[in-house]
């Protein structure tokens, strides 16, 4: 064989031999692009999903038809005695309560009883003593009785009329004083207290009183330009002054020429309703305190402020556990409007009020007894 045919077959079996360790080997110098069997995901905001929230039930408050909780709804009233002395002004908690009455205890001086129900109020006050005509007041409404002592008699009254009486006396821990006013006129209590304390003597919890009747604020236009109310109790000390507020619907009040202002929340008192009720005032025979009754049962004269407007009425109580109602000229119980209402229990022989009244737009033409 040529020397030639030799080296070229050596030639191709080298070729041959690199060839075959080249494919062996490829793979590892240059291994394939892995493919991801996945499919892409691409970056997305992320969406909140808004936590769901149980409201409370929504319930409305028997005695002002505010909007509360079934809870507060069906509890039972607090009725808290508030003394009216200059001293003890301004008071705390008057705009949160549902009804205030008022009139005078002895001397000329007023004195209130606020009907708490469906409002929690951390600050009320100051407490004063009670008096047989407000705890008669009390119980038509099946109301836990709040105060600080009272007369001799008192004691006797309240447990003939069985009410959960709460007197500071024998119950400490749920009132307190201040030290920014002097005794008597620095005693206050809150309506969770009171309620804790009518727990400990195991009161019961839950009141069912008929609801009030009540209506929506007249619109507007049906809103007369003014109005105003002035009542003369005794003295310019306790002198009560009240003015409408077309805007708002409501009566701002004043107290000895001056605005009447809760000191819980720096707003003035300005009720939604305001009844003007006669009833027999009188000093009680032999007091030498000159403590005062009052005839809070059968029926008699009544005057409902509401919108501006004035209406002739009368009042009606049948017995000592009934609500007190008022019927207008026509004979139909009234409407009130939703919000707060005071009552002013006057004596129309001794106690002198006036009110000025407009037709829609015009000036207030001045009124009395």
């Amino acid at each position: 064989m040529k020397k030639i045919h030799i080296v070229l077959i050596i030639v191709f079996a080298l070729l041959f031999i690199s060839g075959a360790s080249l494919a062996v080997y490829w793979p590892q110098l240059f291994p394939p692009k892995k493919v991801d069997s996945k499919p892409e995901v691409k970056n997305t905001p992320e969406i909140a999903i808004p936590e769901i929230q149980t409201a409370a039930p929504e319930a409305f408050c028997p005695l002002d038809d505010e909007s509360t909780t079934a809870q507060n709804s069906l509890r039972r009233p607090l009725a808290v005695m508030i003394e009216n002395h200059p001293d003890a002004r301004p008071q705390t908690g008057l705009t949160k309560a549902c009804i205030v009455y008022e009139t005078v205890a002895e001397g000329g001086i007023t004195r209130y009883m606020a009907i708490f129900l469906h409002n929690d109020v951390d600050n009320i006050g100051p407490v004063r003593s009670a008096r047989s005509y407000y705890a008669d007041l009390a119980k038509q409404y099946d109301a836990i009785y709040a105060h600080c002592g009272g007369p001799t008699t008192i004691y006797n009254v309240i447990r003939k009329l069985g009410l959960a009486d709460l007197d500071q006396f024998a119950n400490d821990n749920a009132y307190w004083r201040i030290k920014t006013r002097y005794a008597p006129h620095n005693l206050y209590t809150s309506t969770n207290k009171l309620y804790k304390a009518a727990a400990d003597h195991k009161y019961k919890a839950s009141s069912s009183l008929p609801k009030l009747n009540f209506k929506d604020d007249s619109s507007m236009d049906m809103r007369p330009a003014g109005a105003s109310i002035d009542i003369n109790f005794s003295h310019p000390e306790f002198a009560v002054h009240y003015e409408y507020d077309r805007q708002i619907n409501q009566y701002n009040r004043f107290i000895a020429g001056k605005p009447d202002i809760d000191a819980g929340n720096n707003q003035q008192v300005s009720p939604k309703n305001i009844i003007m009720q006669y009833v027999s005032i009188s000093k009680i025979a032999g007091d030498i305190k000159g403590r005062m009754q009052a005839n809070l049962m059968g029926s008699g004269k009544a005057i409902i402020f509401q919108d501006g407007i004035v209406s002739q009425g009368t009042w009606q109580r049948s017995s000592v556990s009934s609500l007190t109602h008022y019927f207008d000229a026509n004979g139909n119980e009234v409407k009130l409007n939703r919000g707060q209402t005071w009552i002013e229990l006057v004596d129309p022989y001794d106690m002198k009020f006036t009110y000025q009244t407009a037709p829609t737009g015009a000036t207030p033409t001045p009124s009395g007894n």
